[in-house]
């Protein structure tokens, strides 16, 4: 069936069906992949057909994904073969990624930002809830990110996109950690009990520079 004889439901449908196993594999491995659970990466599994869908329901609209389910995409296309057969089993084309959106001046990184907006929009419309780890998403994309305000509302949704490694103390933690929005430093006395690598981290995720990237088809 070709890409003009498919109807929206149809290449909805063929998303939906999609055999994404290997990836997840991948993405589940500690060195070769992400390191995520099994329970996370099922949750990314739902929320990168999602965004495929969006995509395929709204062509003419700009969304980005956020931070992980752009790994998810990059996994994915990892698999050259299986890419370019999914690719032209469900779409009938090849689904380019343009890995350089917001990168490019500061009109870039805004219109990121809308593109990351618009896709929590559509995602609230035709799923009924946010996007999975809209925190993630605006630690990368919104220069307001280190507000205090908005970091205790989203500290949660952050903590649950971190490596499974560290969700015994995500489990524990309070939005009170992240309401201070402070330099990993002035958390030093926590990290010297024994968490340095990940406070290091932590530090990173709130780096405006590492934005999600914006999905363009050819």
């Amino acid at each position: 069936m070709t890409e003009a004889m498919k109807t929206v439901e149809q290449v909805v449908a063929a998303i939906q069906a999609l055999d994404l196993d290997p990836i997840k594999l991948k993405l589940m491995d500690a060195e070769e992949g992400q390191g995520w659970s099994r329970e996370y990466v099922e949750r990314m599994e739902t929320a990168y057909k999602r965004f495929l869908i969006l995509m395929v329901k709204f062509p003419e609209e700009t969304i980005a994904p956020t931070k992980d389910v752009d790994k998810f995409w990059h996994a994915h296309i990892l698999d050259t073969i299986k890419y370019a057969e999914d690719c032209q089993n469900v779409f009938g084309y090849f689904l380019h990624h343009f890995p350089y959106f917001g990168m490019r001046g500061e009109q870039d990184a805004a219109d990121l930002k809308a593109a990351a907006e618009r896709m929590h929009e559509l995602h609230m419309r035709e799923f009924g809830e946010s996007v999975e780890n809209k925190a993630a998403w605006c630690a990368a994309a919104r220069p307001a990110a280190t507000d205090s305000a908005w970091c205790a509302a989203a500290g949660a949704a952050w903590c649950a996109a971190a490596k499974s490694a560290n969700s015994a103390w995500c489990a524990a933690a309070k939005p009170a950690w992240c309401a201070a929005a402070k330099p990993a430093a002035a958390h030093s006395a926590w990290c010297a009990a024994g968490k340095p690598a990940w406070c290091a981290a932590g530090a990173r995720g709130l780096d405006t520079a590492r934005r999600p990237q914006l999905a363009r088809a050819s």
